[in-house]
């Protein structure tokens, strides 16, 4: 069965995807709609095809080139969570990419880890930038660990350690609660996608209603 697809490709000005010249799809995806990003704008329009694949119940999210979605690995993996989520497959026409087949699953599992290795130091190997409060004063970060189990505020213990002249683990004068939540070993989330909708709930099994739009170019 074809998959309801979101084609995310360059303007037509831009030649390789123009209207009379539309890029050849698997025989396995069926384009519903087509979002063409504006001259330069390159990812500038990557949300309102996510939009698309949420409105439409999406399967597959099909992009000309990868770049056109993803700068940098990173990018890559949060545009696959987000997909995910959706239930949906990402197709990159270039670089031969399917995520919905066995071939394509093993290449974004391979990813993932590579992803995860830049984000997360290997056993026995220092973390990259500056060492966390943990390995430069476990007492102090044992000591705000337990304030905050007694139930006291990020605010109330940065106040705390403000009155007594502690630095911060940067050697800052003032505490922050951001600081202090750092320094619990608070983890930044990936960005979210610019302009990408939360992702919706993935579809639900069994036959699905027709999908709105006409057939693929």
């Amino acid at each position: 069965m074809a998959r309801a697809s979101i084609a995310y490709l360059p303007s037509s000005a831009q030649g390789a995807s123009a209207a009379d010249a539309p890029p050849t799809y698997p025989d396995d995806v069926d384009v519903v709609a087509i979002v063409r990003a504006e001259d330069g704008a390159h990812r500038g329009l990557l949300g309102e095809a996510l939009n698309e694949v949420a409105v439409r119940h999406a399967a597959a999210l099909v992009v000309e080139r990868l770049d056109a979605v993803a700068g940098s690995l990173r990018e890559l993996v949060a545009l696959l969570d987000w997909l995910t989520s959706a239930g949906c497959d990402l197709v990159a026409l270039d670089v031969g990419l399917d995520t919905g087949t066995a071939g394509g699953g093993r290449t974004i599992a391979a990813l993932r880890e590579v992803e995860r290795w830049e984000r997360e130091p290997a056993p026995g190997r220092p973390p990259r930038g500056r060492p966390g409060l943990a390995a430069r004063a476990p007492e102090l970060r044992e000591r705000i660990a337990t304030m905050r189990e007694r139930g006291l505020t990020l605010q109330a213990i940065a106040d705390a350690l403000n009155d007594e002249g502690v630095p911060t683990q940067r050697g800052g004068a003032r505490w922050r609660p951001s600081s202090v939540q750092a320094a619990l070993g608070y983890r930044r989330p990936r960005p979210p996608l610019p302009g990408a909708p939360p992702p919706p709930p993935p579809r639900p099994p069994g036959p699905h209603p027709p999908q709105r739009g006409g057939p693929r170019p």
